[in-house]
Parts: C-alpha cells; sequence; structure tokens
C-alpha cells in the first residue's frame, strides 16, 4: 500500500512540474509576441495614419513671343559742303647761326711722382719662430746682391744701437743681428741701410720688427727670427 501511494506522489510532483514548465514557456510567448493566441489581454493594434495626398500643381508652359520687326528709316543723302582755303602767309627766313670754334679742352697732367728721399726700399719678408732671436735679410740692387752696405739696428727708428756690414759672412749682400742665440729676446726694433756718416738711407720706420716670446713652432704670430730686406731704388 505504501508503494502505491509513494508511485502516486512521483507521478503528482512530476505532473506539476510539467505545468510549470508550460506556463513558463506560455509567459515567453506572450513577451515575445504579446499579439499570440495564447494571451488574454492583447494590447490594441496602433491605427494607420492617413497621409494627405497633394493636389498636383499646375507648371506653365513656354509660349512663342512675336518677335518685333525693324522699321526701314529714311536715311538722306549728304551734300557736299565746300571747304574754306587757306590764304598762304610768308614764312620769315631766320638767319643761320654760325658755330664759334673753340680751343679744345687740354687734358689735366698726371701729377708728378715725388722722388723717395731714401736711396733703398725697405720690405719686411717674414718673422716666425725659431732657435733664437735675430734680425737678418739681404740688400740688391738691379745687378743683384750688394756688398759693402752699412745697415743699423736701435731700439728707437733713427738711434743706432750697433752696425753691421753686408757680405761680413754667407753671401755678398746678407746681414744678420743676433739678439739671442738662444732663446726668445721680446721687443721692438728698427733696421734701417746708413751711409758712411751714419745718414739713413732707407727709412726706419718701414724696418719695424716687434718679436715676442711665444714657443709654440705652429702659432703663426710666433716671431723671433724676422727677415728684412732692402732693395736699391
Amino acid at each position: 500500500m505504501e508503494d502505491f501511494q509513494h508511485e502516486n506522489f512521483q507521478v503528482a510532483t512530476l505532473v506539476v512540474i510539467v505545468a510549470i514548465v508550460l506556463v513558463c514557456m506560455a509567459y515567453l510567448l506572450i513577451f515575445i509576441n504579446p499579439q499570440v493566441a495564447l494571451n488574454p489581454f492583447k494590447p490594441p493594434l496602433p491605427t494607420p495614419t492617413a497621409i494627405a495626398a497633394l493636389p498636383p500643381t499646375w507648371t506653365p508652359t513656354s509660349t512663342n513671343t512675336p518677335t518685333s520687326t525693324a522699321t526701314p528709316t529714311f536715311t538722306r543723302t549728304p551734300t557736299n559742303t565746300p571747304l574754306p582755303t587757306a590764304t598762304p602767309t610768308e614764312t620769315p627766313i631766320l638767319p643761320t647761326a654760325t658755330a664759334t670754334r673753340r680751343p679744345p679742352t687740354r687734358a689735366p697732367r698726371p701729377p708728378t711722382a715725388i722722388p723717395s728721399p731714401y736711396t733703398y726700399a725697405t720690405a719686411l719678408i717674414e718673422c716666425k719662430h725659431s732657435g733664437g732671436t735675430y734680425i737678418e735679410g739681404y740688400v740688391t740692387n738691379p745687378q743683384g746682391e750688394e756688398s759693402g752696405v752699412r745697415i743699423a739696428r736701435g731700439s728707437s727708428p733713427g738711434a743706432i744701437e750697433e752696425t753691421q756690414t753686408t757680405g761680413s759672412n754667407r753671401s755678398p749682400g746678407y746681414y744678420v743681428f743676433v739678439l739671442n742665440a738662444s732663446g726668445s729676446r721680446p721687443g721692438t726694433y728698427y733696421v734701417w741701410v746708413v751711409d758712411g756718416n751714419n745718414k739713413a738711407i732707407s727709412d726706419p720706420n718701414a724696418g719695424r720688427v716687434t718679436t715676442n716670446s711665444i714657443r709654440n713652432s705652429d702659432d703663426p704670430t710666433a716671431c723671433w727670427r724676422a727677415v728684412v730686406s732692402f732693395g736699391r731704388r
């Protein structure tokens, strides 16, 4: 008897579960499509909106416009009008101008070159680094090196402190002043040519040399060994 009741209970439970599933499926169908036949409360269908039809508009058609016809006009024939006759007048004859000859303008004479008061011209050839401090050079004339020429040296132009005569060593026109045989001797010095009476026959200011103590042999401003030459004019 208990087995029969237990079997009936299981059948009833299965029926309830199936009913619940069917009810859920019905709710799902109504949610997806409210117009389904299972829905007892169907929402009203939307009322279609009538679209007003506009009456056709009238399109004007072009009409032919009559063109105006040109009316011929009467043109008068021109008549010849006599032109006034020009009265000849006497043309005065002007006297012919006679050109006056002028003497030609003389070209200005070129300025006369002022001769230099000095017999020798001075040329500072170079000044560069060396083991000692020297002032040397050559005296030349149109024939070549000139020997027996006296060269003066001083710390100011014209003030003689020492003289050398070309041809004393090396070559006929060569001279040298040794300021320091080993090392630098910075200072400003002047060299010029003098005659037998120690009168300057070259410009003392043109032979100006300024030595320094720059020891870098690659420095172009280093000045230990100066070369000053003189040439007879």
